[in-house]
């Protein structure tokens, strides 16, 4: 069965045929089909970050003339600004689905770019940018970065701070290693972090804390 959706791309093709734009204006129907309302519609989505990203690489490959603004192209350089911006506001360029920077749906741009690369739709020369920038970029977003992973940034962060214990804030090198030492010590008190990694942090930061609010070292609450 045809979804909304295809129906509105087929439609979209077919404006597209007739007035060589995907850029329809609101009151413009294509066959009986509202084909402008459809399309504003779906940059309404795309701005309130629900559109999914494999609809979104959809519509920028079947269309290369897709403006997310009814006036201006979103081009890949202006998302990497974007993304440049929150980066340095969040310390991390693995921006959330519904994230927004200055207005800008960052979030729904990042997935678009992870769904263009795993359908190879991604130009190697914007690849190589993104990883180039942004060390901590992931294409396929992780929930929980390895336990290993946190554990060479806490060293890192330990070499320029001098201490195993950051700020719930802390970020280092683009790694959010403060929200990252606060989960490990919360797995500790409720008794799920295994004995191999309490051991691993304790020998491997002799500075390291349990309980950061006391003034003592490794106690448990």
């Amino acid at each position: 069965m045809t979804s909304r959706f295809d129906e509105g791309i087929a439609h979209l093709h077919r404006y597209r045929a007739v007035h060589g734009t995907s850029s329809p204006r609101q009151q413009d129907v294509i066959d009986g089909f509202p084909i402008g309302r459809w399309v504003n519609t779906r940059r309404t989505h795309y701005r309130r970050g629900v559109l999914s990203a494999e609809r979104i690489a959809r519509l920028e490959s079947e269309f290369p003339d897709w403006q997310w603004k009814a006036n201006a192209r979103t081009s890949f350089a202006a998302g990497l600004a974007h993304l440049r911006r929150y980066n340095a506001v969040h310390g991390t360029s693995n921006a959330r689905r519904h994230d927004i920077i200055d207005e800008f749906p960052i979030g729904t741009w990042v997935a678009s770019r992870r769904a263009k690369y795993r359908a190879g739709q991604m130009p190697a020369e914007h690849v190589q940018q993104i990883e180039a920038e942004f060390p901590d970029w992931q294409w396929t977003l992780r929930t929980r970065p390895p336990f290993q992973v946190g554990l060479g940034h806490l060293h890192r962060y330990v070499a320029a701070h001098g201490t195993s214990s950051p700020p719930r804030h802390a970020t280092i090198d683009g790694f959010r290693i403060g929200a990252w030492a606060a989960k490990r010590r919360t797995e500790y008190r409720r008794r799920r972090l295994p004995a191999d990694r309490i051991t691993r942090l304790e020998t491997e930061f002799p500075d390291w804390q349990w309980n950061i609010r006391r003034s003592g070292t490794r106690s448990a609450d």
